[in-house]
């Protein structure tokens, strides 16, 4: 733990254990680690605040404080004579079966059910935003064959749980690679990853020294959400290009593969606060989850992430380190939303946090925009979206309106961005030099389309998916042929138009 850490005080994690949430696993299991929880000591060892009872390893502390525990052995009983023979086996506990995740404020986060052997049943996981989604062992697909299930609970006793989709089945008591999810888009925000930090978890107890991604799919959205369980390799140049090479002829075959990049489990730990704010937590505070936000560190292991909502180190006045999460454009801050401590407690919403008075109706993009957007977007994107999303731009009605707490909202019929974003831009625009203003429009188009690309990109795949299987093969061969070379030379003169527009403060609404 970090030496301001105050350690876990026991009986709060034994309160956590009589919760309706701890009893998702076997109810003997939790009854039996109860009781050895109650005679249980925090014992520090090989680097870590190990839970002993004896020389019974019950569980261990974490870092950030949350609190992993494992299954208790049942005692091998006494036989009348030495020659009975038993007519069921005891369980056998390695050391790292993991039944249960707590954050530090004793709210269970993880519920594994095994049955007498051990073995994973299933498992329950809290989303970031406080939901629950089960790992269920047993299914199919058809690309990949067997599969596990991704559900929600049964909405009612005595209903079956809903599937949402299937990931590629896992041996999860011996864990040998990271499997493909068959459609992410049904899960809920945040889930994704949740799921796979379970994998990282449950292959580090395993003592899995480094895996890899076998599936159709290696996107650059996935190899971040890998990052956030896993430390990647660093021997490739780019390890982001590795990951993804080869990603768009993969997914137009239907073929899988085993990506050689290598992956060491890492998992972060959970922090669920009041007023609904979730914390992720490994080196440092990664990831937050508030008001139907994610903001993300802006460096991962050496390596850059794009986004809008971002996470940045600070110092507070008296020199202890927090860290801000916010909104940035332009290559700076624009409003700070929340300031946490360095173990994610939260230390107070600034001024920026607070709801904005309208900033006029709202204003459609200018032509400029439409055209140089339209060409780049088809550049940012896997050819194989091509067609879909040169058909969904033309459909998409984009605006510039008054936003509350973010710069982009996909939610409605129309994509609105933030005015904010125009005052921002012709403020900095005012104190730029004539010869350096190219280079700010040019960095307001690309904050432009990393806010447009996602949602534009999942409208395209999803518009894409409700065509007719035979349209569908028919729109992936025509994207197949596009002359991506044609669409280059198309895109520099629409950007140019566009950029010669903003350095002289047009193509902007009033």
């Amino acid at each position: 733990m970090p030496v301001d850490a105050a350690p876990p005080d026991l009986r709060r994690v034994l309160a956590a254990l009589a919760s309706p949430d701890a009893w998702a696993c076997d109810p003997e299991q939790v009854a039996r680690l109860r009781g050895e929880l109650g005679e249980a000591t925090l014992v520090e060892r090989s680097g870590e605040t190990a839970i002993m009872r004896g020389d019974r390893l019950l569980g261990v502390v974490r870092p950030y404080g949350s609190v992993v525990l494992y299954l208790a052995p049942i005692p091998a009983p006494a036989w009348p004579t030495p020659g009975f023979s038993p007519l069921w086996r005891p369980l056998t506990v390695s050391a790292r079966q993991r039944l249960l995740e707590l954050d530090r404020g004793g709210r269970v986060t993880l519920a594994i059910q095994r049955d007498r052997q051990g073995a994973l049943r299933e498992a329950w996981l809290r989303n970031m935003d406080g939901t629950l989604l089960g790992i269920l062992p047993g299914g199919a697909h058809p690309l990949w064959g067997a599969s596990d299930r991704l559900v929600r609970p049964p909405v009612r006793s005595g209903t079956p749980p809903e599937r949402l989709t299937v990931c590629g089945a896992v041996s999860w008591d011996g864990i040998a690679a990271i499997p493909p999810l068959a459609d992410p888009t049904r899960l809920p925000p945040g889930a994704g990853t949740g799921i796979l930090n379970v994998l990282a978890a449950l292959a580090s107890d395993q003592q899995a020294v480094t895996l890899r991604y076998r599936g159709p799919f290696p996107t650059e959205q996935l190899f971040w959400a890998l990052c956030e369980s896993f430390r990647v390799e660093t021997h490739a140049t780019d390890p982001v290009a590795a990951f993804t090479e080869g990603a768009e002829e993969m997914f137009a075959r239907g073929e899988s593969r085993e990506v050689p990049l290598d992956w060491t489990p890492a998992p972060h730990e959970r922090l669920f606060l009041p007023d609904g704010i979730y914390v992720q937590l490994r080196d440092g505070v990664e990831k937050v989850f508030w008001d139907g936000r994610v903001y993300h560190r802006v460096t991962w292991q050496g390596l850059r992430r794009r986004g809008h909502r971002v996470i940045r180190a600070s110092t507070e006045p008296d020199g202890r380190p927090a860290f801000v999460a916010g909104v940035e454009a332009l290559g700076r801050p624009l409003e700070d939303h929340l300031v946490l401590d360095a173990r994610g407690a939260l230390l107070r919403r600034p001024a920026g946090a607070v709801a904005r008075p309208a900033e006029g109706p709202d204003a459609p993009l200018a032509e400029p925009w439409r055209e140089a957007l339209g060409w780049l977007l088809l550049l940012e994107a896997t050819p194989l979206l091509s067609t879909a999303i040169a058909t969904v731009w033309g459909m998409t009605e984009v605006v510039w309106g008054a936003l509350r707490l973010d710069l982009i909202d996909a939610r409605g019929a129309s994509l609105r961005l933030a005015r904010a974003l125009v005052e921002a831009y012709g403020a900095e625009r005012t104190r730029t030099a004539a010869d350096a203003r190219r280079a700010l429009a040019q960095r307001l188009v690309g904050d432009v389309l990393d806010l447009l690309g996602p949602p534009i990109r999942r409208a395209a795949a999803a518009w894409l998916e409700s065509e007719p299987p035979a349209r569908q093969e028919e729109l992936l061969e025509l994207a197949r042929r596009a002359d991506r070379r044609g669409v280059a030379a198309r895109a520099a003169p629409a950007l140019a138009r566009l950029l010669d527009a903003l350095e002289v403060g047009e193509a902007l609404p009033d």
